[in-house]
């Protein structure tokens, strides 16, 4: 039983550890993502909300852009010195994604929302 759960757990480890390395080279986010704005569900919505916890918000990860999101979100961008508007653009994505999720450690997470967050390089 015990060698049975070693395998399988070996096994997942080895999967996971490919998933990683296939994403490796992936550096900047998307410079052709749309906007992400109040109102949507999506999982560039979950990345912005990861980027603001990262940031030190409390935020729920749930793909959902609602008040709660709105408001870490508008408070972010006057803390960087951006449009305090409620959207990720260009200039909030570059802040968010290059300065808490690209370097935060957590390779999945920057790799996965390279993709969603708009930025302007």
């Amino acid at each position: 039983m015990i060698k049975h759960v070693f395998r399988r757990g070996a096994v997942t480890l080895g999967a996971a550890a490919i998933a990683v390395t296939s994403l490796a080279g992936v550096a900047q986010a998307s410079t052709s993502a749309p906007n992400i704005k109040p109102g949507q569900h999506s999982q560039a919505v979950s990345c912005v909300q990861a980027g603001l916890n990262r940031a030190g918000y409390s935020l729920a990860v749930d793909g959902q852009y609602g008040n709660a999101t709105y408001a870490a979100l508008t408070d972010f961008q006057s803390r960087h010195g951006l449009s305090a508007d409620g959207i990720v653009g260009r200039r909030t994505g570059d802040v968010l994604y290059n300065g808490f999720l690209l370097n935060s450690g957590n390779v999945v997470l920057s790799e996965l929302c390279y993709e969603y967050i708009p930025t302007s390089s």
